[in-house]
């Protein structure tokens, strides 16, 4: 085996030859086009809807689609994956922002610094849904049409 160093496009690449392996050198193709900016303070993503989804409720992926979460069920526990951030119909686009901060979001109404929690079909409130051991937290309200997203789930007995 002998080893060479190939120069492409100013990156050098070791190749490990083996004796009586044929070698194909494939160049790199263009770069493709720069996606859609997220909303401000964060990263979101377009996805399919699996369901009817209202802007500002959590979501899970499921089979490349998402869905509303669902406190209290088990397959839903820890697989919150965002918030929409628009609505969207089966099959349709929805708008999922996954980290950082929603900002101007006329769906919400809350008071600044307060914590925000999952409810019934990822429904976000800021008082603690009721009759589930597992709690979804949305985040914190960082002002009236604010919140900064932290999808970490805890159990009552934590809280």
């Amino acid at each position: 085996m002998s080893e060479i160093y190939v120069r492409i496009e100013q990156r050098q690449v070791l190749a490990r030859i083996e004796q009586a392996q044929p070698v194909a050198i494939i160049p790199i193709g263009a770069q493709g086009p720069r996606g859609l900016p997220g909303l401000p303070g964060g990263s979101s993503v377009e996805v399919t809807a699996g369901e009817t989804i209202s802007s500002g409720r959590a979501v899970i992926m499921d089979g490349g689609k998402a869905y509303l979460f669902q406190p209290g069920t088990p397959s839903h526990v820890g697989r919150a994956y965002g918030i929409s951030a628009s609505s969207g119909v089966l099959d349709g686009d929805v708008t999922v922002q996954i980290a950082g901060e929603i900002t101007d979001a006329s769906f919400f109404t809350f008071t600044a610094d307060t914590m925000l929690w999952v409810w019934a079909n990822g429904e976000i409130k800021n008082t603690l849904p009721t009759g589930v051991p597992i709690i979804q937290k949305a985040g914190i309200a960082t002002g009236n049409r604010k919140m900064k997203i932290d999808l970490t789930f805890t159990t009552i007995k934590d809280i």
